[in-house]
């Protein structure tokens, strides 16, 4: 795919009031400021590393040692994953988390809908092996929809929506709505656990892949926020943090930073993988909203 035909394609569509096209971070972006939200969407990796209420601080956390460009993995937003997940169901695949985050998309339209902006993108006609598009809906929530159709071959999905949520302290916060659901636990090689009945609460590096696709509220009382979740398409959750003991492995997020964040992931993953015959297609989604 060549840049110059992406960004023809991209300046050919119409941007609403309180949205503009600009390069941020070195790379082409759309910026938005209206009076319900402000927001950045990358048109690499479809990534939109910022969105923020009026009135609220950023909902998402972005690295500040990130790279940012072609082929590269943003650290922090909402990162695309697919269309396999981490390293794949049979663990053989060596590109983490899939290709999707590190191409670059058109964007399809950008809209305004009463207060709200829908800005939708897709991948570009000369990647084959299946279709993508990815809509945003920004205002007082924001919502997110990832649509794959599968190329001419069947696909045997996994995607997830890896959001980073930032916080006052990942040490301090409480998350509700996984209570005593079924989880394998990456920290020890993917070993079968239950969660306990209680909020779950962080002590550790911490990944595991939940069997729910439950409302998902982040208490953080540091903050004196709620950040609460809605999937949709779903069959588990990722709840994801590095922790000191890992963070140091990790150029693109500094040593420091970790507690800033937690990372709660709609996803279709493992044996929750959706199976899909050429030209179908499977949407995962979530809308978020700040609760006072």
């Amino acid at each position: 795919m060549s840049s110059a035909r992406t960004d023809a394609s991209t300046a050919s569509v119409p941007l609403p009031e309180g949205v503009r096209l600009e390069q941020v971070h070195g790379v082409d972006a759309l910026l938005l400021d209206t009076p319900a939200a402000t927001a950045e969407l990358l048109l690499y990796g479809a990534h939109l590393t910022s969105w923020a209420p009026a009135g609220e601080k950023d909902l998402l956390w972005l690295s500040p040692d990130s790279a940012f460009g072609e082929r590269q993995a943003v650290r922090g937003g909402i990162p695309l994953v697919g269309p396999w997940f981490g390293p794949g169901r049979d663990l053989a695949m060596e590109v983490k988390h899939g290709w999707l985050r590190t191409l670059r998309w058109d964007l399809a339209s950008a809209v305004r809908e009463g207060d709200d902006v829908v800005l939708t993108l897709r991948t570009p006609e000369d990647v084959k092996a299946l279709a993508a598009t990815a809509e945003f809906r920004l205002g007082a929530e924001l919502s997110v929809a990832l649509t794959i159709t599968a190329g001419s071959r069947p696909l045997e999905l996994e995607a997830a929506l890896h959001t980073y949520l930032a916080v006052g302290d990942v040490r301090e916060i409480a998350i509700h709505g996984l209570e005593g659901a079924d989880y394998l636990d990456n920290t020890r090689g993917l070993a079968p656990d239950v969660l306990a009945d209680g909020p779950l609460r962080l002590t550790g590096s911490t990944d595991r892949i939940v069997d729910s696709a439950a409302d998902v509220t982040v208490t953080d009382e540091k903050s004196g926020r709620r950040l609460v979740s809605t999937a949709r398409g779903t069959t588990k959750t990722v709840v994801w943090n590095p922790w000191d003991t890992l963070v140091t492995g990790m150029a693109d997020i500094p040593d420091t930073a970790w507690p800033e964040f937690v990372c709660i992931e709609p996803a279709v993953a493992k044996d929750g993988y959706v199976a899909l015959e050429p030209g179908r297609s499977h949407t995962i989604g979530v809308t978020y909203r700040i609760e006072r």
